[in-house]
């Protein structure tokens, strides 16, 4: 839970608060980072790129049960914005599959427009990229992504053994007895065969 102070409360509190989404792409060769505001918002080392309306981003989720749940995040292409075709281009030309990105929500004060807090609302893995592009007219990217919670279902190499915990760190041994843990039998009370 984020603790905010006194007047960021008493902002939120009165609605005045604005608010702005941020999208955070992570492929393999760059990172890409928009916002729902206009200009540049710098925020952890990234400059994201004010596109306004031109990013659309489904009402997120959460499964209980931990299972994947998925998103569309639509991005349109318009000359002349940071959204530009080219843009586009360039993250539908990289290797995306896989890539994590993240959704945040930025608090700037209403009167300044300083920057107070940015949160982390979702994080996923881009699933498939489509484009839908109207001959003169403007280009749609619809970007379906995997919530983090695809990673509970992975199957891997890794076991619960001493074994792989030693792996990790040569001198851990909280499991040196999970191998016979599962077939002790353990006496509650009197010992069987003892003197009553």
């Amino acid at each position: 839970m984020r603790a905010f102070d006194s007047e960021t409360l008493a902002l939120l509190a009165s609605g005045r608060m604005v608010t702005a989404a941020l999208i955070q792409f992570d492929f393999g060769t760059g990172t890409y980072g928009f916002w729902s505001g206009a200009g540049r918002l710098e925020f952890a080392g990234l400059t994201y790129l004010g596109a306004g309306g031109l990013i659309g981003i489904e009402d997120v989720t959460a499964v209980g049960s931990l299972e994947s749940a998925s998103l569309t995040l639509t991005l349109t292409a318009i000359a002349n914005t940071a959204l530009t075709p080219d843009t586009l281009a360039g993250i539908e030309a990289e290797h995306y599959h896989g890539r994590p990105v993240t959704l945040r929500r930025a608090y700037t004060h209403p009167e300044t427009r300083a920057l107070v807090a940015v949160e982390r609302l979702w994080r996923g893995y881009v699933s498939q990229i489509t484009h839908d592009e109207t001959i003169g007219g403007e280009a749609v990217l619809a970007v379906t992504c995997e919530s983090r919670g695809r990673d509970v279902t992975r199957k891997g190499y890794r076991v619960w053994s001493v074994a792989d915990q030693l792996r990790i760190d040569a001198a851990d041994g909280g499991l040196r007895h999970a191998a016979v843990a599962g077939r002790q039998t353990a006496f509650w009370g009197r010992a069987p065969g003892s003197a009553s």
